[in-house]
């Protein structure tokens, strides 16, 4: 990998795009444009990988430590810690100015609320604390549509509210499925992470709860989309899927399952904010 590869993925590319995601497809369903969806990404972008690049810095001893994550540069020492430090900051910082200048004060806002979230509520106050780390931290996913809907109308509306509530409730069962599969690496980084703390049939359970809430958010956010059947056929099949391995999981308590569930997600998201996108630009 080279070096520029190494510094790229500070940034968290999965991840951030999946945020950018929200947040554009939310522009679109406000009424935005084209032109400003392309400004949109690229604050989307610094504000995310700056974010990450932040987490990546203050983590970088607990990834050392975990073997899904052990081999990331920083702990593997190539890339130096301090221009982790430094992109994060510059990114953040670069991210929120650019917001205030290109769309307006609300846009920012949004992003600061998203990079405090994630950085101090989750990475430094939660994360080594609490097995509600990913439940409370989990809420910064929910503010790039918040953001993407205040760049294009200026305020907040209801169903750029629902996005955000979706992503929430997305967020849990995502992780904890990755948790179910990764948990003696949990265990020995000693971090507070379901199942490591209650084991795994409790994890279990709260993935069903948690799943179970998302797909009633999924559900709601139909109502609002002004085109719903379109929006229903881009999104029902996979998810049926996310229920169908959830039920898998349930029934079977294999981390196989858990896997399948956590490998299914992240896509069933993107085809969410695809159905957004296409409801309102169709």
């Amino acid at each position: 990998m080279t070096v520029l590869a190494d510094v790229a993925s500070l940034t968290k590319p999965k991840i951030t795009l999946l945020n950018i995601g929200s947040a554009v497809s939310c522009f679109f369903l406000a009424g935005g444009g084209p032109e400003g969806a392309a400004l949109l990404f690229l604050v989307g972008y610094l504000a995310s990988g700056g974010a990450s690049a932040l987490n990546n810095y203050l983590d970088r001893d607990l990834d050392g430590l975990m073997k899904r994550t052990a081999g990331r540069p920083l702990p593997r020492g190539r890339v130096p810690a301090r221009l982790a430090l430094t992109l994060g900051l510059l990114f953040s910082a670069s991210s929120v100015a650019l917001a205030a200048s290109v769309f307006n004060p609300l846009t920012a806002l949004m992003i600061v609320g998203g990079i405090v979230s994630y950085v101090v509520v989750y990475t430094i106050l939660l994360k080594r604390r609490t097995e509600w780390n990913i439940v409370i931290g989990g809420v910064a996913g929910s503010f790039p549509p918040l953001a993407g809907w205040a760049a294009a109308s200026g305020s907040i509306g209801l169903p750029a509210v629902l996005v955000a509530l979706l992503v929430f409730l997305w967020t849990p069962g995502h992780f904890w499925a990755l948790a179910l599969r990764a948990e003696r690496d949990y265990r020995s980084a000693q971090l507070p992470m379901l199942p490591a703390t209650r084991g795994a049939d409790y994890a279990v359970k709260a993935i069903a709860a948690s799943n179970a809430l998302m797909l009633l958010g999924w559900a709601a956010l139909s109502l609002v989309m002004s085109l719903p059947m379109l929006f229903l056929m881009v999104t029902a099949p996979l998810t049926a899927l996310i229920a169908y391995y959830t039920a898998a999981l349930s029934l079977r308590r294999r981390r196989e399952d858990s896997w399948r569930l956590f490998k299914a997600s992240s896509p069933w998201l993107l085809f969410v904010q695809i159905g957004v996108s296409l409801a309102r630009v169709a």
